[in-house]
């Protein structure tokens, strides 16, 4: 029977478990650059150098004479003349204006503006419909949100719905009243 050891390397038998020989870990090297120390830098004027012609001047020469030769990819090329002292400035806003201008004076804008009317209507109306309907839905959420308060609001609104089918909705001469105002009230928002 083995018994524990202190040595954390223990001798088994089998070659499998062999103890591997202790090997020492290497540190990772980084490459190391070398640094040169910069030259001084002589402060003196030299008195007897010519002065060498340098490259840039090659490479100003160089886009003087490319600016003069057309690019094979460009198909044309358009020459704005200069505008004369007594003639406004128009830039693109003016003639887009002057565009929108003879449109609107078109005689058959009035009659554009005449059929839209309706569709511009409808559109208005859904806009505000969904706008008023989020408002709405959010002063609902707050007041669900009190105890006993919605319960109390449905009785509210049965107890009003009650009194008006009783003064509006028992004769039928009331009804018709009531059929008529609804008629009307939607002929004037249709525009009938």
């Amino acid at each position: 029977m083995m018994e524990p050891s202190d040595d954390p390397r223990q001798v088994t038998d089998g070659a499998e478990n062999a103890p591997s020989p202790a090997v020492e870990p290497v540190s990772p090297s980084f490459p190391t650059t070398r640094i040169d120390p910069i030259p001084p830098v002589d402060t003196k004027p030299a008195s007897d150098t010519t002065p060498v012609p340098m490259a840039a001047d090659a490479a100003v020469d160089a886009l003087l004479t490319a600016e003069t030769v057309p690019d094979p990819m460009i198909a044309t090329t358009v020459t704005i003349p200069a505008q004369k002292n007594g003639v406004e400035d128009v830039g693109e806003w003016g003639l887009l204006s002057e565009k929108v201008k003879t449109w609107i004076d078109a005689e058959g804008f009035s009659a554009l503006w005449v059929q839209a009317q309706l569709p511009l209507r409808v559109v208005g109306g859904l806009i505000l419909f969904m706008l008023l309907s989020t408002v709405y839905n959010g002063i609902l959420g707050i007041i669900s949100k009190v105890p006993l308060a919605p319960g109390l609001l449905e009785l509210t609104g049965l107890i009003w719905l009650a009194v008006y089918a009783r003064r509006n909705l028992v004769r039928s001469s009331d009804r018709k009243q009531v059929a008529d105002t609804f008629v009307a009230t939607w002929n004037k928002v249709v525009g009938h």
